[in-house]
């Protein structure tokens, strides 16, 4: 009776010695142990430490898979889930809210926030903080109220006309009370009113227009020839206006005569005033232009800048007519020395009749052109 025992505790010692080897053969652990122990002996392994797929598996990569899942699934189970939860929490609430204003409005300063007085408290337009959880200031596109006149962004200039300056106050523009840009006069809060700007000005409109027919004394001279007929004075006349800016340019016309044109005829007679670039009143219309002549003289040129004494060309007599046909310079198309042409005189204190009617000259001789702005 004792030696069947002593040949099945044998044979049970054995079973044992044959699978450490083996297991030591294989390098596994005492893992993997339990799972090459369970495919020999079945029942006598507990089936919850079974893992067939670690051991059945002949694919390197497979199994090197699933070693690595099952490795993260062992830590996780192994970690706190206090732990794991808090730091996946802290990851997620970073994300989110780092360096961005998507909370911008709850009332609360996050990360990216300048500041944030709440849904009711922030304000593009009022108030110390904006929609966009930013402090207001000059440049950022929105008007301050009761702090910025005006607010262009990047495109703030101090020099631009019309435009917005870099501290948001408004820029060079009609009202204002000063002569800038395109603007022939500017009476501030008096513009349109229809009185005149000063006692001897004359009125301003509301688009920073005189309310007068503009008048001036070209700053180029030409000779007879040079004046190139009487549709060339008046192209000179236009020339000048539109490189100087004005304003009607195309309806400049030069106080000049020959045969088949006379400002008498031709020109409009005006009911408003005339007026130099200075903001001068010449004549208080065409009566009194051809009775009393521009007083104190048209002595500014399209530019604005004074001559003060010269010759021009006109050919006409006092009253807008023409002088004499022979005193055209053949229309005004020749330097013969033999062809004469009739001159007014430019004079800060001008004789009633010689600022159109002064001289007879040589056609070779260089005069100026006189500018008159046509307006009804």
């Amino acid at each position: 009776m004792k030696r069947p025992g002593f040949l099945l505790i044998s044979l049970g010692l054995s079973s044992v010695m044959f699978g450490c080897s083996q297991d030591d053969g294989a390098g596994g652990g005492p893992v993997e142990a339990a799972s090459s122990s369970s495919s020999t002996t079945g029942p006598a392994v507990d089936p919850t430490a079974s893992t067939p797929t670690t051991t059945e598996s002949t694919d390197p990569s497979t199994t090197a898979s699933l070693s690595t899942t099952t490795t993260s699934d062992f830590t996780t189970s192994d970690s706190s889930g206090e732990s794991g939860s808090s730091t996946n929490a802290d990851s997620s609430s970073s994300g989110a809210t780092g360096g961005s204003t998507e909370n911008c409005g709850n009332g609360v300063l996050d990360p990216g926030e300048e500041c944030d007085d709440g849904y009711a408290g922030n304000s593009d337009t009022t108030g110390l903080c904006t929609m966009a959880c930013k402090r207001p200031v000059c440049g950022d596109g929105l008007v301050w109220q009761d702090h910025e006149n005006c607010d262009f962004g990047p495109n703030n200039n101090d020099t631009v006309y019309n435009g917005c300056t870099t501290e948001c106050k408004f820029g060079p523009s009609c009202g204002d009370g000063l002569v800038q840009g395109p603007e022939e006069c500017d009476a501030g809060e008096d513009n349109g009113s229809g009185e005149p700007t000063s006692e001897d000005g004359v009125a301003c409109e509301s688009a920073c227009r005189f309310s007068a027919n503009v008048v001036f004394v070209s700053s180029t001279v030409y000779t007879g020839k040079e004046v190139d007929g009487i549709t060339g004075a008046h192209g000179h006349c236009t020339e000048l206006a539109t490189n100087a800016g004005l304003d009607n340019a195309d309806n400049f016309k030069a106080f000049i005569s020959a045969v088949g044109f006379t400002p008498a005829e031709h020109f409009v007679h005006s009911d408003i005033p005339y007026v130099r670039l200075d903001g001068i009143r010449l004549a208080d219309n065409w009566t009194d232009l051809i009775q009393n002549g521009p007083n104190p003289g048209i002595v500014i040129d399209e530019n604005g800048k004074p001559f003060m004494n010269g010759k021009v060309w006109t050919g006409t007599a006092p009253d807008g007519t023409m002088y004499l046909p022979e005193m055209t310079c053949a229309g005004w198309t020749s330097d013969s020395p033999a062809l004469k042409g009739r001159v007014g005189r430019v004079s800060s204190d001008p004789h009633p009749t010689q600022w159109t009617s002064d001289l007879t000259v040589e056609c070779v001789y260089p005069g100026r052109l006189l500018c008159f702005e046509q307006n009804e």
